[in-house]
């Protein structure tokens, strides 16, 4: 395909085409004369063109586009979720898709700064694979519309390969640091808790108290059960059983993981009042060697933490097109 054709046409284009639709206009009638005069018995017809929407640098869309687009990105949220997930995605569909396409439009000024281009072609076998692998497609959206859709895709990732995933080294330091991280997430812990409402001096006196007993060696579960203000600890004996990072809140977790087993924590402040925990045990969800890790774990996470550094040098680079780019966007 043509640079300058396509969803990606140029402002100079466009303006060249409102021109030539003005003139035509005007040689058919139906737009004002030199002299302003309009015949009263036929009133005016007014020619509706589609509006701009988005302006990046060179490149822009219509309202048309970004509505193909939208449309798109809704037929793609409905075959990858569904239920209230569906529904909260599609509640911002109309914002998220006007910051990707201006993301997009940013990628493909840049595509053509750099030479990049898409052949028909290959846009013509793109578009057969899509259909033979879902006949319906077209019947759900125009073959034009899903052209426009795969070049921009096209030109968005080759300007990220180029610029962006070619750059990107992943060491073993890297790797180890992401082991070390998905261990620690592993660990799950048998947690015993005795809680004390309030936080004022009263409050941490009888805390220590308590834990000065657990110290000189009084039984946790009797002395949860006897003095514990969690409404479960008549049941549970303070025993919370094994638990996950992400269960309670971060304080309680913080205090918890770390210690070793068998070890009393100090007052620990969380919005429930104040604890002391116990760990009684730990266990691995997942068993990982970091010193010595196989061949399929160090490819898993060579990927994780690569697709974590591609993240976060593209929000890096979008930045830099931004600084430099003349964006708009019309409320319409």
């Amino acid at each position: 395909m043509r640079r300058g054709t396509g969803p990606g046409r140029s402002v100079r284009t466009l303006a060249a085409t409102l021109a030539t639709a003005l003139a035509a206009a005007m040689l058919a009638g139906v737009w004002p004369a030199a002299s302003g005069a309009l015949r009263a018995a036929e009133p005016p017809r007014r020619i509706v063109l589609d509006q701009v929407k988005i302006v990046v640098n060179e490149r822009i869309l219509t309202v048309r586009e970004v509505e193909a687009m939208r449309q798109l990105y809704m037929a793609q949220l409905r075959q990858q979720h569904q239920g209230a997930e569906l529904q909260q995605r599609l509640k911002n569909i109309g914002e998220q898709v006007l910051e990707d396409l201006v993301e997009t439009l940013l990628l493909e000024s840049q595509a053509q700064k750099l030479g990049i281009e898409v052949g028909s072609k290959e846009v013509d076998e793109r578009v057969d694979a899509i259909v033979r692998r879902d006949p319906q497609a077209l019947q759900a959206y125009s073959e034009e519309d899903l052209k426009n859709y795969i070049v921009k895709d096209t030109l968005r990732k080759r300007v990220i390969q180029r610029e962006v995933a070619t750059r990107i080294y992943v060491d073993d330091a890297s790797i180890r640091t992401a082991c070390t991280a998905e261990a620690r997430s592993n660990r799950e812990l048998d947690v015993g808790h005795i809680l004390v409402r309030g936080k004022d001096a009263a409050a941490r006196a009888r805390l220590e108290a308590l834990r000065q007993k657990l110290v000189a060696g009084a039984d946790f579960e009797q002395l949860a059960a006897a003095e514990s203000e969690d409404p479960s600890a008549a049941r549970n004996r303070g025993r919370l059983g094994y638990i996950s990072s992400g269960q309670f809140v971060k304080a309680f977790e913080d205090a918890a993981f770390a210690l070793p087993v068998g070890a009393l924590s100090e007052p620990v402040e969380s919005p429930f009042g104040l604890h002391l925990v116990r760990v009684f045990g730990e266990r691995a969800k997942a068993k990982l060697d970091c010193g010595k890790l196989d061949d399929l774990n160090r490819d898993r996470l060579y990927n994780q933490v690569y697709k974590q550094l591609e993240e976060q040098r593209l929000k890096a680079y979008l930045g830099q097109l931004r600084k430099s780019a003349v964006i708009k966007v019309f409320d319409r």
